[in-house]
């Protein structure tokens, strides 16, 4: 049953906690709020984690997934994300959100795999052409918490860049896009949030002819082929079957700004939860005193009555 929700973006917010909570509606219809879908199936992983990394404690981060078809504006949302949480001109090791991209983790090619893919017969939308055990330990170390280094991709000689590196330093929220990030049910798992740009394919097309030709140095018939070819096949086959399993689903990508002002919102308020939790673990309570009184045995005695009450 869908339900709708008054145009008030507070009021929005507010019901979309409650009903991730209470988990009584199967999906929330947002066509009038620039339609933001929202699907209460969130991942019951805790968001506010502790671990232990060689004995010492080190951030759990709060991992968001981003997904959606090439060219659907995947990168742009992450962008729009980090831009309105104030994080894109912050030094790298001191930013509360990050973002990784899954062609990071595109598998080295062989000389004859190279050779197809230079005249754009090669298949970089299926799911073998990326590392998934590389993809999975990298995850896996970042949610512990652990300094990882990730290779940089270069689109013009499809290879990874062996010099550079981009270091990921923890964090709390971890943005991570990619055509296939749902795909893999092991590293799906991993993710506390699924999020599917969704944007027509025409649109998306539109996008990747001039980007390609412009950035990748393509020309024109090559990207059409293998548009046709590889990269709608795949789309159909392996990227748009895991719709389903996002929490919210975001159409028409970083144009939605409705959509992203309320996921930039609940980053918001994990964030300040991740900070009051810090301070709750640095909190030392003092002991209590004892005294003894005549012909009595030691009493325990409180030097402040509301030292040792709950917080509220």
């Amino acid at each position: 049953m869908k339900m709708k929700l008054p145009c008030m973006p507070s009021v929005i917010y507010r019901a979309v906690n409650l009903t991730i909570r209470s988990r009584k509606c199967s999906v929330i219809d947002y066509r009038n709020f620039s339609n933001l879908y929202l699907n209460p199936r969130m991942s019951d992983k805790k968001m506010n984690g502790i671990s232990k990394i060689n004995g010492t404690e080190g951030k759990a981060p709060f991992l968001i997934g981003v997904s959606g078809g090439t060219a659907s504006g995947k990168s742009t949302v992450c962008k729009r994300i980090m831009e309105k949480l104030g994080q894109v001109d912050m030094d790298q090791a001191q930013r509360q959100v990050i973002c990784i991209s899954q062609d990071s983790f595109y598998r080295e090619l062989t000389p004859t795999e190279i050779s197809k893919a230079e005249k754009g017969q090669f298949n970089f939308d299926h799911p073998d052409a990326f590392n998934e055990t590389l993809l999975l330990e990298t995850l896996q170390d970042i949610l512990a918490g652990k300094i990882v280094q990730i290779p940089t991709y270069d689109y013009r000689h499809h290879s990874l860049n062996k010099d550079e590196f981009l270091t990921i330093y923890p964090a709390d929220v971890v943005l991570f896009e990619g055509i296939l990030v749902f795909y893999f049910p092991e590293i799906r798992k991993l993710f506390h949030m699924k999020l599917f740009v969704d944007t027509d394919s025409d649109t998306r097309l539109a996008r990747r002819v001039p980007r390609d030709i412009n950035e990748r140095g393509r020309d024109l018939e090559q990207v059409l082929n293998q548009y046709m070819n590889f990269v709608k096949p795949a789309f159909e086959e392996f990227c748009f079957p895991t719709k389903k399993f996002a929490d919210v689903i975001i159409p028409r990508g970083a144009d939605n700004t409705v959509a992203i002002d309320l996921i930039v919102q609940h980053i918001r308020e994990i964030l300040l939860n991740k900070g009051r939790k810090s301070e709750e673990r640095t909190l030392v309570l003092p002991s209590p005193a004892f005294v003894r009184t005549p012909n009595s045995s030691p009493k325990k005695h409180n030097t402040a009555d509301g030292l040792f009450k709950r917080p509220h």
